[in-house]
C-alpha cells in the first residue's frame, strides 16, 4: 500500500473517532438486542441402554413321586394362578401307605400303653421287694423301645403324607405355562424331568447394564439411583411401553470384564406385552426433583474462561457478563447449575452489538 492510501485511512479513522467521541453533547445510541427471561427446568440427564426382559419367577414343575398321570389341570400355554392344580398322579398306593403307617402307629400305641401299665406294676412290686431290679429294668427297656418305635412310625407317617400330597402338583407362581411334557396316561417319576414350565409375567423385570462412569456421575450410589432414576423402555417395534419402571435391584459389584453395573427394574405387564427374554431399549433418566435456572441455548456463549451469559440490568439496561456452570441440555433449554437466577433477563441475540459501558435496548424475544 502506498503512502497516499495509508494517509487516507488515517484521516478517515480520525474523522470517525472525532465523530464518536469529540462531538460535545452527543451519545452513542443504545443498540437493540433480543432478550429473554431466565426460566426454570429440571436438570434431567437421559441415557439409553440395551435391556433384557427377565421373569421374576420361572418355575419348572417336576414329579416328586412316581405314578400314572391321571389328569392335567390346565391347557397348554394358558395362564394359571398360584395354587392351581397342574397335574394329578394316581394316589392309590400313597393313600395305602398312609393308612398302613397309621395302623402301625395304633398298634405301637396299644403296646406302649400296656408296657407303661406293666412298668407301673413292676415299680410297685419292686418297691415292695417282690420283683428283682433286673425284671423292672427289662420292662423299662421294653417300654422305651416302644417309644422309639412310635417316633419312627410317626416320622414315616409324615413322609407318607408328604408323598400323598405330592401326587397333586400345583402351580407355585401365577404366570403363563408352556407346553406340558407329559399328558395324562403317562407314567412319571422324579427323574422324568420338567413336566411344565410356568413363567411369571406380571410384574416382570428388565435387566440392563450401565457404565460405572454413568452410575457414579449421575447417581453416585444405589440409594440415589433408586430414588432419582426413572426408567422407560422402547419395544422392538419402536413403540414406547406405557408403564414406567421402578428400579428394584442394583448389583452389589461392578462387572470386571465390562466395567458396568447391572440393574433390574420392575414393570407392570398386565397385557403380557413384555415377553420373557426379549430385548428392549432402556431409557434411564435422572431427575432429582429440583428446578434450576434455564435459558434458550443461544443465550450461552463460551470463551477461554468458560461458559457465560449477558445479563441485562432492568433499571439501567446495562449488560453484564456472567460466567455460569452448565447443567444438562434439554430439547429447547440449557440448564444452568449456578451463575444466574430465575427471572433475570439475558441477551439471546445481538452479542456483536454490545459495547463496554454502553446500555442496550432490550427487545423481548418473539416480539415483532
Amino acid at each position: 500500500m502506498d503512502i497516499s492510501k495509508k494517509s487516507g485511512l488515517l484521516i478517515l479513522s480520525a474523522v470517525f473517532a472525532a465523530g464518536a467521541f469529540a462531538a460535545p453533547g452527543r451519545s452513542i445510541p443504545a443498540p437493540a438486542v433480543v432478550v429473554d427471561k431466565v426460566t426454570t427446568a429440571p436438570d434431567v440427564y437421559t441415557r439409553r441402554y440395551v435391556g433384557s426382559i427377565q421373569p421374576i419367577n420361572n418355575v419348572y414343575s417336576t414329579a416328586k413321586v412316581s405314578g400314572d398321570l391321571l389328569s392335567q389341570g390346565f391347557k397348554d400355554g394358558e395362564f394359571v394362578k398360584a395354587g392351581q392344580l397342574l397335574f394329578e398322579i394316581d394316589p392309590t398306593r400313597y393313600i395305602a401307605a398312609v393308612k398302613s403307617t397309621e395302623a402301625k402307629i395304633s398298634q405301637i400305641k396299644a403296646r406302649l400303653a400296656y408296657a407303661q401299665s406293666n412298668l407301673d406294676r413292676k415299680k410297685e412290686l419292686m418297691d415292695k421287694k417282690a420283683v428283682s431290679l433286673d425284671t423292672y429294668q427289662s420292662v423299662l427297656s421294653e417300654r422305651d423301645t416302644l417309644k422309639a418305635q412310635l417316633l419312627e412310625a410317626e416320622a414315616a407317617l409324615i413322609l407318607a403324607k408328604d408323598d400323598l400330597k405330592n401326587t397333586r402338583i400345583i402351580a407355585m407362581t401365577t404366570g403363563k405355562t408352556g407346553k406340558a411334557a407329559y399328558s395324562p396316561g403317562n407314567y412319571v417319576t422324579p427323574s422324568s424331568g420338567t413336566l411344565v414350565q410356568t413363567v411369571q409375567t406380571d410384574p416382570i423385570r428388565v435387566r440392563f447394564s450401565l457404565s460405572a462412569r454413568d452410575y457414579l456421575s449421575l447417581f453416585g450410589n444405589d440409594t440415589n439411583i433408586r430414588k432419582h432414576g426413572i426408567v422407560h423402555i422402547k419395544l422392538a417395534d419402536d413403540s414406547m411401553y406405557g408403564h414406567k419402571g421402578e428400579i428394584e435391584i442394583v448389583d452389589s459389584s461392578i462387572q470386571q470384564d465390562t466395567d458396568t453395573v447391572r440393574v433390574w427394574a420392575r414393570f407392570k405387564n398386565p397385557d403380557n406385552r413384555l415377553m420373557p427374554y426379549g430385548v428392549v431399549t432402556v431409557i434411564l433418566t435422572r431427575d432429582d426433583g429440583k428446578k434450576y435456572p434455564a435459558v434458550i441455548p443461544s443465550a450461552v456463549s463460551h470463551d477461554v474462561k468458560g461458559s457465560f451469559v449477558y445479563a441485562v440490568d432492568e433499571k439501567t439496561n446495562m449488560p453484564a457478563k456472567k460466567y455460569v456452570i452448565l447443567g444438562n441440555a434439554l430439547e429447547d433449554l440449557q440448564v444452568i447449575r449456578s451463575g444466574i437466577k430465575p427471572g433475570e433477563t439475558v441477551i439471546t441475540e445481538g452479542f456483536h452489538k454490545i459495547l463496554p459501558g454502553v446500555p442496550v435496548k432490550p427487545v423481548k424475544r418473539g416480539a415483532k
